[in-house]
């Protein structure tokens, strides 16, 4: 009986210890909240942490920046950097990764503001700028994670807040994120990062939409003085902006026409077949682009809106921001017309002068965002630029070479790391084919060899003759020299033809009698030429009755017929 009553309590405990992990009875929270706090930062609200980690090198590079500041010195980005769509391709993907939107319980409000230097009115930063390009942007110790490869979302933070709260640099804001857990593994920055910014450094408004008519809303909105109300930070798929993933600040909405800070902007980003379409003028690091444009070429997935708080106040408040004195150089970047000049911070002050497109100015001070260039003359911070416009005048530049199209070195020729052909030179042989990836000038273009897989500048002269092809109408011609005969497939491309393949005229001026011969035809032959047309590199082609010949290619700019 005892073994029995044993048996029994034992199968009772067992049913016990089964009931209870099956229902959970009694413990059904503390396994769950014990799993959250495994979960990795990319899947958790990190602003449920009771603390936000502020590391030494955060307070160092604040003081940095706010020393710098109060010296008059200028923060902004003052380059344009030159890349490709190729190397656009290889940046992280970035823009994609939400993480929820996050209802703050307050006990960080307002602390960020600590770190801010003195408010400069709007600012442009590049996240490949030569300061810190290189540095790392990463959760992982990935050393391929860099500020230019994956920090777009940390640069548009760093305007937003600069622009409207006080001085702060793009490499301080990557770091509070990688620390407090914005930064994803391998897709840039969350989206729960721009929810963060709004508390901590305690912006007076703070929206977030989906919807481009209730974000266009806001941006269209201006202060009694003329300012932009609101700044808007958009996150774009694959498109006008980038090929993967990005961020970009809109700035302005003015009379439809929208004003873009895009951190990875480079010469000739807007300049491919695709991108052509939206019709976009850059002017320094300003973009602008119609309301059309963007919401068609732009692929906008989300929009976080901050009010412009002008260093004081907020956005709504009637105070007027105090002034900022400062020392740095600035272009006027409008997309053509000329900029006014006011006696006053404000539209309400009468016009005193214009400037036109281009000019260099002198800021001394900063008033929320308008800018003084002299005594009793003020103008508005957004129609400057840290980068002077390309197109200062009015001359337009004619390019020999097509952005996209391949070419090959007509010459042993040195290409060079810098734009202005200088820094580390690299030797490449006569043959050697490259394409143009972007004009730095006339004579230099931005190429990618295709070979070895370099980056690098090279002069235009080194692959083209200076002359395009020449117009050539149908009619009966002479070869001036042998002239291999061609088939052109369904791709663009030619193949060279044999002997079997050509009309009976043909077989008789071949070079060889032998049906398998590759098919040449002999010096002096006549031929009638019946079209022409040019390849993807600028070459000319004459189709004849037995298939095309080459009649003239860049690398020499003779024609061969007469």
């Amino acid at each position: 009986m005892k073994d029995i009553s044993k048996k029994i309590k034992a199968i009772f405990c067992l049913f016990l210890c089964v009931l209870i992990l099956f229902t959970g009875a009694g413990c059904v929270s503390e396994p769950d909240e014990e799993t959250a706090a495994t979960v990795s930062s990319e899947n958790l609200p990190n602003d449920e942490k009771e603390e936000i980690i502020v590391s030494d090198e955060v307070h160092q590079l604040a003081q940095d920046t706010s020393e710098a500041v109060e010296k008059g010195q200028d923060i902004a980005t003052d380059e344009v950097i030159e890349s490709s769509v190729e190397e656009e391709q290889s940046l992280e993907k970035d823009a994609v990764v939400e993480q929820e939107n996050i209802s703050y319980d307050g006990t960080n409000t307002g602390n960020g503001l600590s770190l801010l230097g003195a408010y400069q009115g709007l600012t442009y930063y590049s996240q490949a700028d030569s300061r810190w390009a290189n540095r790392l942007y990463t959760s992982t110790g990935n050393k391929s994670q860099t500020m230019k490869s994956s920090a777009c979302g940390p640069a548009v933070a760093a305007m937003v807040v600069s622009s409207s709260k006080g001085a702060i640099l793009p490499t301080a804001m990557a770091k509070l994120f990688v620390d407090n857990g914005y930064r994803t593994a391998n897709n840039g920055t969350a989206w729960a990062a721009f929810p963060f910014i709004a508390d901590y450094f305690d912006f007076s408004e703070y929206y977030v939409t989906s919807n481009f008519s209730t974000m266009r809303s806001y941006l269209t909105q201006k202060n009694s003085d003329g300012s932009n109300k609101y700044y808007v930070i958009a996150s774009c798929g694959s498109g006008l902006f980038t090929t993967g993933g990005h961020y970009v600040v809109l700035v302005a909405d003015t009379s439809g026409t929208i004003t873009v800070y895009d951190p990875y902007l480079y010469n000739g980003k807007f300049n491919t077949a695709s991108r052509r379409a939206a019709n976009v003028t850059v002017s320094g690091n300003s973009v602008y682009l119609s309301e059309s444009s963007f919401r068609t070429y732009g692929n906008t997935l989300n929009y976080w809106i901050y009010s412009n708080d002008r260093g004081t106040g907020g956005a709504s408040s009637g105070s007027s921001p105090a002034q900022t004195t400062v020392n740095y150089v600035r272009y006027v970047a409008t997309q053509s017309a000329p900029l006014n000049v006011r006696s006053g911070p404000g539209t309400g002050y009468a016009v005193a002068a214009t400037l036109s497109k281009g000019s260099k100015v002198t800021v001394t001070a900063t008033s929320g965002n308008w800018s003084r260039i002299g005594v009793d003359r003020w103008v508005s911070t957004e129609y400057l630029s840290s980068v002077k416009p390309n197109s200062a005048g009015t001359t337009s530049v004619s390019y020999k070479t097509t952005v996209g199209a391949y070419y090959r070195l007509n010459k042993a020729t040195t290409l060079y790391s810098k734009s202005n052909l200088s820094g580390t030179p690299y030797q490449y042989l006569a043959r050697t084919q490259i394409r143009v990836l972007s004009h730095i000038s006339a004579a230099v273009d931005y190429v990618y060899v295709i070979k070895t897989g370099r980056y690098a500048y090279c002069p235009v002269s080194a692959y083209v003759s200076g002359t395009t092809a020449p117009a050539v109408k149908a009619g009966t011609y002479s070869l001036k020299e042998l002239a291999g005969v061609y088939k052109r497939n369904s791709n663009g491309t030619f193949t060279r033809k044999k002997v079997r393949e050509l009309t009976a005229n043909g077989k008789l001026n071949a070079t060889s009698k032998s049906s398998a011969a590759n098919a040449y035809l002999k010096k002096g032959t006549r031929v009638t030429v019946t079209a022409s047309l040019k390849d993807k590199d600028g070459n000319l082609w004459a189709l004849i009755p037995s298939g095309y010949i080459l009649i003239w290619h860049y690398s020499a700019g003779t024609l061969r017929i007469s």
